[in-house]
């Protein structure tokens, strides 16, 4: 008996279709997961080194403000302890110059680009001997060394400015600095509010800025804060917000970058003493 040959039925055109659709399905959820998670692992990594950023500006800026009005152990007490015209550099004991370079130097300012300027001045001795980068006074400078107090005063200025790259950063002046140096990337503006003491208890009574300081010996506390921003933009869209730091500062913003305030206030024990 002759065997007819078997039939073999493939996918039908509605089959391939829905195969291809489910498929389709597939691929778009794995994609739209793959993308959620990137920008998820985008958006944690910008919201740790915006807190970082944050973090160490607010600590050196504490830090270096905090020394302010140091006078070294066997140094009498000194006036001016902010920087409030051009920095002058003085010989030291074996002829070496005390400030590497004078032009980094310049009076506080209130309200630039960027926000406030600082620049806080104490001696260098045995003790406290570095800039705010962390250049060390030589020791023929230091107050022990038989050098005068001039030659001792070590002087740091904070300022912010766009980095080649275009991103606003916050730089430190040192009197051992041929350059000025990057503290922290993200730091948009930056001011600073003084405390003064009225009534000589060594408590601030009241904050003003720079221009609105009445006597610099009364200042006993600085209020600090700082407005950063993350490196990349991550919102999904533009978002408009307002930043209030300080009565005089107010710092509106439209564009997809994630910003945080960081604040604190510093209490100048080398001044009250």
């Amino acid at each position: 008996m002759k065997m007819s040959p078997s039939k073999q039925s493939g996918l039908s055109l509605i089959e391939l279709m829905i195969a291809l659709a489910l498929g389709l399905f597939v691929i778009v959820g794995i994609s739209y997961v793959y993308i959620s998670g990137k920008k998820s692992s985008i958006t944690t990594d910008q919201v740790s080194l915006l807190q970082e950023n944050g973090r160490a500006a607010l600590q050196q800026l504490s830090t270096t403000i905090q020394h302010a009005g140091y006078s070294a152990t066997s140094a009498a007490p000194f006036e001016d302890v902010f920087i409030q015209s051009s920095v002058a550099s003085t010989s030291c004991t074996d002829g070496a110059e005390s400030v590497t370079e004078t032009s980094l130097f310049s009076a506080m300012s209130n309200n630039t680009g960027y926000g406030d300027t600082i620049g806080v001045v104490y001696m260098g001795d045995e003790n406290l001997n570095t800039d705010c980068v962390g250049n060390e006074l030589p020791a023929t400078c230091r107050i022990e060394s038989d050098a005068s107090s001039d030659a001792a005063k070590i002087y740091n200025q904070f300022f912010v400015e766009a980095n080649a790259e275009g991103v606003p950063t916050l730089n430190c002046s040192g009197s051992r600095t041929s350059t000025s140096q990057e503290i922290a990337e993200g730091v948009e503006n930056i001011q600073f509010v003084y405390g003064e003491d009225l009534n000589a208890d060594g408590v601030a009574d009241h904050y003003v800025n720079s221009e609105d300081v009445s006597n610099w010996d009364e200042v006993v506390s600085v209020n600090i804060t700082i407005l950063v921003r993350s490196l990349k933009p991550v919102a999904t869209a533009n978002t408009a917000r307002s930043y209030q730091l300080s009565e005089d500062a107010v710092i509106n913003t439209n564009d997809r970058y994630l910003r945080s305030v960081f604040t604190a206030t510093v209490r100048l024990r080398n001044v009250i003493l």
